[in-house]
């Protein structure tokens, strides 16, 4: 554990540029979506389309889908880094833009109570694991610069992605478990009692 914790401290610089890009994309989205609210519809539309089909699934069923999508993006976003930090910055700018995009639209159509109870439960665990995967992707960016820039060997390369990968299986994945469980089974009990 003393080790996890050196290895969060050390990458706080990379998961503040995470919150960052993140927020900002955020606020962007809110702006598109109260500004052109057709486009948020839209999206809304596009998005029921491509993932409606989970929430025909059981409890459990659904669980384990959105774990996997969960488990697949943060992964994606923590090798992803090793391009120059290019993909953890992409999927942190959609995911915020998206997610500001669906607050604005439902805090306008359904209010700011149903907001919170839609996303606050699993989200208050699951979007700072994305982000610190982000982070993650970000560090290993950082060293495939240096490396490239000759300042870091290639030995020291490969134990920044043991490390990262490390952390991620070991507080990461159980964490997003966690947050599958109470997005499956409390999050749309929660949404029932807004909505009925």
């Amino acid at each position: 554990m003393q080790k996890d914790l050196e290895y969060f401290y050390s990458s706080r610089k990379y998961f503040i540029a995470g919150v960052a890009v993140f927020t900002v994309s955020f606020a962007v989205g809110v702006l598109i979506s109260a500004i052109f609210p057709g486009a948020s519809e839209k999206l809304l539309e596009m998005l029921k389309d491509t993932y409606g089909g989970i929430t025909t699934l059981d409890p459990f069923q659904r669980m384990l889908e959105i774990f996997k999508n969960n488990v697949n993006t943060c992964f994606i976003a923590l090798l992803g880094g090793l391009v120059i930090g290019i993909i953890p910055f992409f999927i942190v700018a959609v995911n915020g833009t998206v997610l500001g995009i669906l607050v604005e639209l439902f805090f306008r159509k359904q209010g700011a109570l149903f907001v919170i109870a839609a996303i606050l439960p699993h989200g208050i665990i699951e979007l700072p694991m994305v982000l610190i995967s982000v982070g993650i992707g970000f560090r290993l960016g950082h060293a495939v610069f240096l490396a490239i820039r000759n300042q870091k060997t290639m030995h020291e390369l490969i134990y920044e992605l043991k490390q990262g990968v490390f952390f991620y299986i070991k507080i990461v994945v159980p964490l997003l478990l966690v947050a599958a469980l109470i997005e499956s089974y409390v999050t749309p009990l929660l949404i029932y009692m807004f909505i009925k």
